[in-house]
């Protein structure tokens, strides 16, 4: 594709309240979680999404009271959605949609060869067939959906290994409930071993200006993802995203003394997304604005 789904979510369904991707190299190719709302009466019809290999997840956060589906042309007669339902559906579809009332939904897009990557990477065979569903309940992705509302929120911790972990989660559950077939084993047997834990730590202390990702860390320890982060927090005793931010603020206390540095420069020299990411961390890790610890450091040093 030449554009995310999640930055043309808006041409097709109004209003957008944020789009976000993850990239990596191990997942090649777009996954996209959106968070949409619209509070007026409705936006009408949508315009029929171009078929393409991609599966599309919709959870509803509020009920969706008046609207109508069509997929590859077919009226699927919906009714009423209540808060949490899920949709479900192959993008090779065109699903059209006519929206008459307002609506509150996350959509999560996965293209075909970002779920091939995730099953690779987890060692299972790929997914098969995407079965259609219509306003269903499913309370795990319904979670799922608001963890995904909070990651891409101005305050969410939207990091690639954040959202690659969330896809993970997203996967083996899709992998389980919906295609009949237990996920790889995730048994952990006394965590990582000494090489695997150092190598880890080198790799992330060489990328830290850099988005890591989950699927990256497990192919640095020959892991599937799943026992990599069981396996690193057995030996480190925090998560891997746990450990990137302590090295991120441990660097950005160095660079911070450097009053040549704006605070920009520091949240971008250490990898956060932006300076206002870098705010938050600090200051639940040290209890001070990294300005106010700047100031103090110039006095006292």
């Amino acid at each position: 594709m030449e554009r995310a789904y999640g930055e043309t979510m808006g041409d097709y369904f109004a209003e957008q309240q944020a789009a976000l991707q993850i990239r990596s190299a191990a997942l090649d190719h777009h996954v996209a979680v959106t968070h949409m709302r619209y509070d007026g009466p409705g936006t009408g019809f949508t315009d029929p999404v171009p078929p393409q290999p991609a599966l599309l997840m919709a959870v509803q956060l509020k009920p969706l009271l008046k609207h109508n589906l069509w997929v590859d042309g077919k009226d699927m007669r919906v009714k009423p959605y209540p808060a949490g339902a899920l949709t479900m559906m192959d993008l090779q579809a065109s699903p059209m949609a006519n929206l008459a009332s307002s609506y509150n939904c996350v959509q999560l897009y996965f293209a075909r060869g970002a779920l091939d990557a995730l099953s690779e990477a987890e060692g299972v065979a790929r997914f098969g067939e995407i079965p259609l569903i219509n306003g269903g309940e499913d309370t795990i992705l319904a979670h799922l959906a608001q963890m995904a509302v909070f990651a891409v929120s101005h305050v969410g911790p939207a990091t690639p290994l954040f959202l690659e972990t969330m896809a993970l989660s997203v996967h083996r559950h899709l992998l389980k409930q919906y295609f009949g077939r237990a996920p790889a084993s995730t048994a952990v047997r006394g965590g990582l071993a000494g090489w695997q834990e150092r190598r880890v730590k080198e790799y992330i202390e060489a990328h830290l200006q850099t988005g890591i990702g989950l699927l990256a860390l497990a192919e640095q320890a020959q892991l599937s993802p799943s026992q990599f982060g069981r396996a690193f927090k057995a030996s480190v005793g925090i998560t891997p995203h746990q450990w990137i931010i302590s090295r991120r603020l441990a660097r950005a206390r160095a660079l911070i003394a450097q009053p040549h540095l704006s605070l920009a420069e520091v949240a971008r020299l250490c990898g956060f997304a932006d300076p206002s990411h870098l705010a938050r961390e600090f200051r639940k890790s040290e209890g001070v604005s990294a300005s106010a610890w700047r100031k103090a450091f110039a006095i006292n040093g």
